[in-house]
């Protein structure tokens, strides 16, 4: 009978789930960015929409996570908890979104890019910060001890941290990436920046996931748990030149030849998510 209502419980969950990507693609498509999904996908065949919105999907899918583990006596408790969580998770997804737009992509006219040109490089920015963002939600919306207060704060923290290093990472790969986005429509640029983002918030996860005991304790903990796991994450570049593919420069790989190394990016990207699991692990 306990496996029967275990059973029950991953069912329920899986329809419940299902219902919220429903909703969340209808505010995405609505209320974000305002287009119709089935023209963009199954009439202009448009790749970066279909990038993007993975990633919102992704994202969705690792906040949830962070009510799913939780124990609920009775599955009216379980549906309850799920949905008003799961509405919260897409309100939050798409104040997330919104910031990707506004602060890390503020460069040029993310909508524009990923609807009109098409460019893959933007969309695969707009993929990482969906899934950087649900991977802080995990964490800031998803603990026991803490209240909502608390989870929002952390989450605006997260977001601030995400932005900080879209603001820095140009300073280390020295080249203009926002540039190569928009001009080159450059993939390997995009995904190079996605994975960093990603990782950026794999590390707030893991600096927010210790239980709440006070404002002062908590967050100079979190503090300097970021700080700590952050500033690992400086040398994984030059790691990555150095290690990952010995001989060769990266940034010259994704930026200065005429046809971007897509690979290259790739390379960065799983450097970079790679070592914030790697982190992760040992903290």
């Amino acid at each position: 009978m306990e496996q029967v209502s275990q059973l029950g419980f991953i069912l329920l969950e899986l329809v419940v789930g299902f219902g919220l990507f429903w909703l969340g693609q209808l505010a995405y498509q609505k209320l974000f960015r305002r287009m119709e999904l089935n023209l963009e996908l199954f009439v202009k065949d448009n790749p970066a929409v279909a990038i993007a919105l993975v990633g919102y999907y992704l994202g969705i899918v690792i906040a949830l996570g962070g009510v799913l583990g939780q124990p609920s006596d009775n599955w009216q408790d379980k549906l309850l908890n799920l949905v008003s969580y799961g509405a919260t998770v897409i309100l939050f997804m798409l104040a997330g979104a919104w910031v990707g737009d506004r602060l890390i992509l503020r460069c040029f006219d993310c909508k524009r890019e990923i609807l009109e040109e098409r460019n893959t490089g933007a969309a695969a920015v707009e993929f990482g910060n969906h899934i950087a963002n649900g991977l802080i939600l995990s964490a800031a919306l998803g603990g026991e001890s803490g209240t909502w207060l608390v989870g929002f704060v952390c989450w605006i923290v997260g977001l601030g941290v995400l932005v900080l290093v879209s603001v820095l990472y140009p300073r280390v790969t020295k080249y203009n990436v926002f540039g190569e986005i928009e001009r080159r429509n450059n993939p390997a640029a995009g995904v190079a920046l996605a994975g960093l983002l990603i990782a950026t918030g794999n590390i707030v996860r893991v600096a927010f996931a210790a239980e709440f005991q006070n404002w002062v304790i908590s967050f100079t903990q979190y503090g300097l748990t970021l700080l700590f796991c952050l500033a690992s994450l400086i040398v994984i570049r030059w790691v990555a030149d150095l290690i990952l593919v010995p001989g060769v420069k990266i940034s010259d790989e994704i930026a200065r030849q005429q046809i971007p190394n897509l690979g290259a990016g790739l390379i960065e990207a799983f450097a970079y998510i790679a070592a914030s699991f790697l982190i992760a692990w040992a903290v």
